[in-house]
């Protein structure tokens, strides 16, 4: 049996952390049942939008896992605040089942505000790719959950110059490439990987890209031995499942997400040095403020 959290450890877990991993930058909260969100400056987007913190608003491009309102419940404000800041129409991108009911409370809230939203909430379907920008996109696969819900994985996309050019001089290439010739191909390399809200089924759902993204962010909601048969219950993972999955994360950091409030840090940080291997452990964290 674990602890319980005091009031004002509670209160730091649910404060904005602000970290960079694998050499990515990102902001957020993520604890399971009162919000997550998280926002990347380098790249533009966000993964949730929680109660929508004032950060997000900017982000032209927010991927929306599932509707549970901890992850969810600051889109009509989003919506709102776009329109009131006069930003360019952007886009939540979430699972496609979904997005009717959504549009229907916008268009009450719409009404209540007596205002138009510029922004939409548009259908993401597994396998389907936005391009962010030219640089980059973002492809959503299912991810297990209670709920019809996503994960998402953000690639760079750069284009190599195939090998049997390599080596020739630039006019050489230059003068294929006017005569219509492909001289190159385009390389994705996954940069952010996010699960969403997910079960056990998450290790035989998610894509190869999702074990190598460099930066993962996966959900584990619980790490008491005794929670195993809550979490999944209710379509979480316990760190347990982490740890049996080890051989598959190829990844550079993993970050364990939507972190319980029914265990205390020091109780995390214990529990997983007595869980996962070493070879895990050593790349892993918890997402919670400095110790």
């Amino acid at each position: 049996m674990m602890m319980s959290l005091r009031v004002n450890e509670a209160e730091e877990r649910l404060s904005p952390i602000t970290r960079t991993f694998a050499g990515v930058k990102l902001t957020g909260v993520s604890v399971a049942g009162r919000e997550t969100y998280f926002f990347f400056p380098g790249l533009g987007i966000g993964f949730d939008l929680g109660r929508s913190p004032q950060l997000l608003v900017p982000a032209r491009h927010v991927f929306l896992s599932h509707a549970h309102l901890d992850h969810a419940a600051g889109v009509p404000y989003w919506m709102s605040q776009r329109r009131l800041l006069r930003l360019p129409a952007g886009t939540i991108w979430t699972e496609p089942s979904a997005v009717a009911i959504w549009k229907e409370i916008l268009e009450r809230f719409q009404r209540l505000e007596g205002a138009s939203y510029d922004a939409a909430i548009a259908p993401l379907a597994p396998g389907q790719t936005v391009e962010v920008r030219r640089d980059l996109g973002v492809t959503a696969f299912r991810s297990p959950h209670r709920i019809p819900a996503l994960g998402f994985i953000a690639s760079e996309r750069k284009r190599k110059l195939l090998p049997r050019f390599q080596g020739l001089a630039e006019e050489e290439i230059r003068g294929r490439i006017l005569s219509g010739e492909a001289v190159s191909e385009e390389i994705s390399n996954p940069i952010v990987a996010f699960s969403g809200d997910a079960s056990k089924g998450l290790f035989d759902a998610a894509p190869a890209d999702f074990f190598r993204a460099r930066l993962l962010l996966v959900e584990c909601s619980f790490f008491d031995p005794e929670d195993s048969h809550r979490a999944h219950h209710w379509g979480h993972l316990h760190v347990s499942d982490i740890a049996q999955h080890a051989d598959l994360f190829e990844n550079e950091v993993i970050v364990l997400t939507h972190l319980s409030l029914r265990a205390t840090a020091d109780e995390i940080r214990r529990e997983m040095k007595k869980t996962l291997p070493r070879r895990l452990l050593e790349r892993t964290v918890p997402f919670l403020p400095d110790p």
